[in-house]
């Protein structure tokens, strides 16, 4: 007797047990698909404000579902939850490949080509690396198209997560072929590039290599000669004040102190700045740009997308306006059109986040309306025989139902 209530005790504890422990994986199960969505809701909230604002209602509709099943979540309606989760995911299919197909693939095919011939053409064994990494990251991008394109229909996720990695190698092969364009350019263009880059850079409020910016070789050989001495003493021989212009061509007045310190620069730092600075320019000058680089790193931040970014605004400049009496097919190109995707590919926004501008607009939809439920109480009542109807609509019924007897009498 003793044995079977010890058994009977230990068979509910296990129950109750399963039961929790189910209770918790469910969840905590939620918990990550629906960190998970978020992240796919965002990550395709770049590409639709990059490329296409026009789906605007399309991640609405994506969105809305998320956010209820977020809601559901915490009302502790883990079904609910996951069934939203999944309707998103079915909606975010769709848009995802549309992004991919359209946009990406296309994409990165055409400027991989149409920077192929002038490549070539250089006969630079560096850029023709990159541009052959650029066509293999390419391949790879429709390879993981092809995977979830070719999986099953209601696997969502996994269709999202393979059309997302190749989304993310189309950018890696775009961001290969500008680097190939800049890698392609003769070291007199990478002068005008890399003076392009500490040129914005300044007018930003960077001070490094400030004093070698659109100097002609002349004045930029004499200003490499110079010594920290003559440097030092030009900097108290300053005026008090000097008008500048800022990125935006306003006119500001500044002290020689916020001109040449910025923020409080010292001395020290100052006269390592001058020492780097010199060697820097004895790399440009011989065009030893791979040395400058390892310098010019430790005080520029993203390097890379401010040299690829300034590549692109030297050419335009050069190469769109040529010299008089030159020629060259690249002058009809428009270069600034890849800013577009060059900033897609660091994951930064063109414009303000369309996902931001409809955030506010979704609502919180209830499992049940209340107008379905009055509807179904009002349908269970009738279908149960419990309603009670008036006295005419009650000796109709009993008339009815004794003319139904009476055939079986």
């Amino acid at each position: 007797m003793r044995i079977s209530k010890y058994l009977s005790s230990i068979a509910v504890i296990l129950i109750f047990g399963v039961t929790s422990s189910f209770a918790a994986v469910d969840q905590t199960f939620v918990e990550r698909i629906l960190k998970e969505n978020r992240e796919f809701v965002d990550f395709i909230d770049v590409c639709v404000t990059n490329f296409t604002p026009d789906k605007k209602n399309d991640l609405f509709t994506i969105y809305q579902k998320h956010f209820n099943a977020e809601v559901a979540f915490l009302q502790g309606d883990y079904k609910r939850a996951f069934d939203n989760v999944y309707d998103s995911q079915k909606d975010m299919v769709a848009l995802y490949e549309f992004m991919l197909t359209e946009y990406y693939l296309e994409d990165s095919k055409n400027i991989l080509d149409g920077f192929a011939p002038d490549i070539i053409r250089t006969k630079n064994t560096a850029a023709k690396q990159y541009l052959t990494l650029g066509y293999r990251d390419r391949t790879l991008a429709r390879t993981f198209y092809i995977s979830g394109e070719a999986s099953h229909p209601k696997l969502y996720s996994y269709k999202i997560y393979k059309y997302l990695e190749a989304i993310n190698m189309a950018r890696r092969g775009k961001r290969y072929a500008f680097i190939s364009l800049y890698t392609g350019q003769d070291g007199k263009v990478k002068l005008k590039i890399y003076n392009q880059m500490f040129k914005s850079e300044n007018e930003k409020g960077g001070l490094f290599f400030k004093r070698f910016v659109d100097k002609n070789e002349k004045d930029y050989i004499i200003e490499m000669n110079k010594t920290y001495e003559e440097y030092e003493k030009e900097l108290d021989q300053k005026p008090a004040t000097e008008e500048v212009k800022t990125a935006e061509g306003v006119k500001n007045t500044q002290t020689a102190d916020a001109l040449n310190t910025a923020n409080f620069e010292k001395k020290m730092e100052r006269s390592v700045r001058f020492r780097k600075e010199q060697r820097v320019a004895q790399y440009i000058m011989n065009e030893e740009f791979d040395k400058a680089e390892t310098i010019i790193r430790s005080y520029v931040d993203d390097y890379n997308f401010k040299l690829i970014l300034a590549t692109f605004n030297a050419l335009d400049s050069a190469e769109t306006h040529p010299a008089e009496g030159e020629t060259t097919t690249a002058a009809k190109k428009d270069y600034k059109k890849f800013i577009q995707h060059h900033n897609d590919n660091y994951i930064i926004m063109n414009g303000k986040s369309v996902l931001d501008s409809v955030v506010g607009d979704v609502k919180v939809i209830d499992a049940v309306k209340k107008e379905d439920k009055k509807i179904v109480d009002q349908e269970k009542i009738e279908g149960g025989g419990n309603k009670i109807p008036d006295s005419e609509a009650n000796k109709k019924l009993e008339d009815a139902a004794k003319e139904n007897k009476e055939p079986n009498k």
